[in-house]
């Protein structure tokens, strides 16, 4: 089992046991005290950017931006988290059929919680829309997220298919990160398979690792794991929707190139199409990885490593593109977002930052 998938059924289990107002508050304090500490670790890695640049440069580099080119951009990027979200859609239909409409809204509300908290309680929190607005209990839907969360991997496929095409020269920091995605991608991909051929195994085996847990918890939590594990065969005797969900993943893929692809061409700069593709597939695999808030500094870095240490692009140009790229996103992310927390379910605030029981309601 994959720490991600772990880590989803014990969050939900201490989410949705009984619990005293004190143990809340130490909850909240984790928090609290999480989001602070990836604050502090953007911001160093901010400062340290900064020091790298020049911010005149920078500033005149972004003045020039040809407009038009960003709101075509400004397009695909939302329209890649459209089909993400249609393919979400398509693995929650053994549980509930929902309008895509209504599926793009929970996952817009659980990307924006997962932008600016860095514990991965986004994914939570799409479950929490469903259960809310649907009636259907949340550990009945997290199957269906941590396989839509690893049909993001398959986009190592995509990166490795692109390599043969563009004759490049590997630094020790870019085959770090493509080892460290081709780790995730293996550990998500032998839960799914392990699951489909050998459940009674895979469901022996993480009860195991609870066994420790006083009787009345580890019944519980054993229960969650057999609901969990169950919920991955969402491709049983199902070909055609594995083939669309991959047939959707690819396209996310594509819709992701042309955003960035366009942001290099509203800077005037020249870069083929194959390479920006390749480069930004490889900045949205790191997202699997630990992030600051809203990737700060993060996404800076993985630029200059990517573009500037890989592609030969200059400082100056790599870094103009991701600054203002990490604006436009964060103003699109924030703005579709909180709209769509405000339509599914205000009151997921209040609980993230609380530790309240609104899960159970």
């Amino acid at each position: 089992m994959s720490g991600r998938s772990i880590g989803l059924i014990i969050t939900t289990w201490s989410l949705t046991g009984t619990r005293s107002k004190r143990i809340r508050m130490k909850l909240s304090r984790k928090r609290l005290l999480s989001l602070l500490l990836g604050l502090a670790v953007g911001l160093l890695l901010l400062a340290l950017w900064l020091k790298f640049i020049d911010i005149d440069l920078l500033i005149s580099k972004i003045k020039q931006v040809r407009l038009e080119l960003v709101v075509w951009a400004s397009l695909f990027y939302l329209g890649a988290y459209l089909i993400r979200s249609l393919r979400w859609n398509l693995l929650l239909r053994k549980d509930v059929t929902l309008s895509w409409g209504r599926t793009w809204l929970y996952s817009m509300g659980g990307n924006w919680v997962n932008y600016v908290i860095p514990i991965r309680l986004g994914e939570l929190v799409k479950a929490w829309f469903i259960k809310r607005n649907h009636g259907i209990p949340i550990l009945s839907v997290l199957p269906s997220i941590f396989i839509d969360k690893t049909f993001d991997t398959v986009g190592i496929f995509f990166v490795l298919a692109m390599l043969p095409f563009l004759g490049l020269k590997f630094s020790g920091g870019m085959i770090a990160l493509l080892s460290l995605l081709a780790l995730v991608f293996a550990l998500s991909l032998i839960v799914l398979l392990l699951a489909a051929r050998r459940k009674k195994g895979v469901v022996g085996f993480i009860k195991g690792l609870f066994a420790w847990l006083p009787g009345s918890a580890k019944d519980k939590i054993n229960r969650y794991i057999e609901i969990f594990i169950s919920g991955l065969n969402v491709f049983e005797h199902r070909w055609t929707r594995l083939l669309s969900a991959l047939a959707l993943t690819a396209l996310g893929v594509l819709l992701d190139g042309l955003y960035f692809y366009l942001l290099f061409q509203a800077f005037n700069v020249q870069l083929p199409f194959l390479k920006v593709l390749f480069g930004y597939t490889l900045i949205n695999l790191s997202y699997a990885l630990p992030q600051p808030p809203a990737q700060l500094g993060s996404n800076e870095w993985m630029m200059i490593i990517i573009f500037s240490v890989g592609f030969a692009l200059t400082r100056q140009d790599a870094s103009a593109i991701m600054a203002f790229a990490h604006m436009l996103t964060a103003f699109l992310m924030s703005v579709v977002g909180i709209a769509a927390i405000a339509l599914s379910g205000r009151q997921i605030i209040a609980a993230i930052l609380s530790g309240d029981k609104i899960y159970e309601q």
